[in-house]
């Protein structure tokens, strides 16, 4: 019998000991299961290399936390998001496109709130104006991670060895055509404005929005300018392609296809310059060939008598509103966005932070010089009335790649794709109101 009854105390003091040793499933190193945590995001070679380090460094310092890299280019980057937020199959964490918010969380709820994740992310560290990008319905579904300006760019080297400056004004950048041509060869040109995601749709907004002084697309969500306008400026686009000023569709596809950066007329210093996102140019230096320099030019005018310059939310960083894990998504990205040896890391691989304590950071490593600030100084300067965020629905850059390629195959005149892609734009604007 004390035998029996010596048995079941061991047997019960084992059950107590096993109930007491349970795995933790925090993520805080306190216990011996691994919290693991998705992280997906875009670009290019330098972000991936320093956004790898940031996380290898955050790993160290809370060992019980693994970050999952899921990354890739730009190209086909939101059909797999889309997918995976359709699918339930998202990452914990994502890297978004502003524009994203309005298609993912209408009404604020598509994510995780950061309102009620202040314990683990820090929101006092970015102003209200800056907020209210990523706010909806007073709840705050992702956090902005800097502003973004697109920008012109060009190769100084080529534009010197043409003895010629880099091109100010829109006649400036057609008459420098000629010469760069006539000492390089005709595969040379003065700029490319073109991506492969939406046609030359941003250089027409920039074109109408300079010469009208008005949004392509307006702040209720509607079009702000007439089919007239729109034609103008396609017509003007037509110009540029069949003076050889700009690469068109037809060039890029006699490429490959491929990213601007990865054209082989970029790498080897044969187009002049781009028509480029700020936060995005450090690729494009990257890819550039030894003796070519890569330098800011000023906003073409010469259009119009407006500001145009497109400057907007670069991108944002949302959690999953099924993430088993909030707190831990929330103490990772607080410190990606915050942290000093973090920032220093990724430094403007994502563009110049919003984030107060990333800029105090950046500015005292004197890292806030170079051609990326500068660029973002220089848009903001001459930046245009705040955009609807429809302009980079997915569904609207399909439809400026689809016209641009149309005009450039000479399947459509301007005036025919200004009419069309005028119904279309209409058309698909309405979808996405509803």
């Amino acid at each position: 019998m004390k035998k029996k009854l010596f048995l079941f105390m061991v047997l019960m003091l084992g059950l107590i000991i096993s109930c007491g040793e349970k795995k933790d499933t925090a993520g805080d190193g306190g216990g011996e299961k691994e919290v693991v945590l998705r992280f997906s995001w875009w670009g290019g070679d330098s972000r991936h290399k320093a956004t790898l380090d940031a996380i290898k460094l955050f790993e160290e310092k809370n060992p019980g936390i693994k970050i999952k890299a899921e990354y890739s280019g730009w190209d086909g980057h939101f059909e797999k998001v889309s997918t995976q937020v359709t699918g339930n199959t998202a990452p914990d964490i994502m890297q978004i496109d502003w524009n994203w918010l309005y298609i993912f969380s209408k009404n604020g709820d598509g994510f995780y709130n950061f309102n009620d994740l202040k314990e683990d992310f820090d929101l006092s560290n970015y102003d209200e104006n800056v907020l209210s990008y990523t706010t909806i319905n007073g709840k705050v579904p992702a956090i902005p991670v800097g502003m973004n300006g697109r920008v012109f760019y060009y190769n100084k080297a080529l534009y010197e060895k043409a003895g010629l400056s880099v091109p100010a004004t829109a006649d400036e950048l057609i008459s420098s055509t000629k010469i760069l041509k006539e000492k390089f060869g005709n595969d040379t040109y003065a700029l490319d404005i073109s991506t492969t995601d939406s046609g030359v749709l941003f250089f027409l907004k920039y074109y109408v929005e300079q010469k009208f002084g008005k949004s392509l697309i307006d702040s209720d969500n509607k079009m702000g300018i007439t089919k007239e306008e729109l034609t103008e400026a396609i017509q003007f686009y037509k110009k540029l392609v069949d003076e050889g000023v700009v690469l068109s569709s037809k060039d890029n596809a006699g490429a490959g296809n491929v990213p601007g950066e990865q054209n082989p007329l970029w790498i080897s210093g044969k187009v002049g310059g781009v028509y480029e996102w700020n936060s995005a140019i450090s690729k494009y230096q990257d890819t550039l060939s030894e003796g070519n320099e890569l330098i800011i030019g000023d906003m073409l005018t010469g259009i119009g008598p407006n500001k145009s310059a497109f400057v907007k939310v670069n991108m944002a960083l949302a959690i999953n509103k099924n993430t088993k894990h909030p707190k831990e998504a929330a103490k990772f990205l607080n410190f990606l966005l915050s942290d000093p040896e973090a920032v220093k890391i990724l430094g403007l691989s994502r563009g110049i932070p919003s984030n107060k304590k990333a800029i105090e950071t950046l500015d005292q490593e004197g890292l806030l010089k170079g051609i990326v600030p500068e660029g973002l100084e220089k848009a903001l300067a001459f930046a245009a009335p705040k955009s609807s965020p429809f302009i980079e629905d997915e569904r609207i850059r399909k439809i400026g790649m689809m016209y641009t390629q149309k005009v450039d195959y000479n399947e459509l005149t301007p005036e025919q794709a200004g009419e069309q892609m005028y119904a279309e734009l209409e058309k698909v604007i309405a979808q996405i109101s509803k």
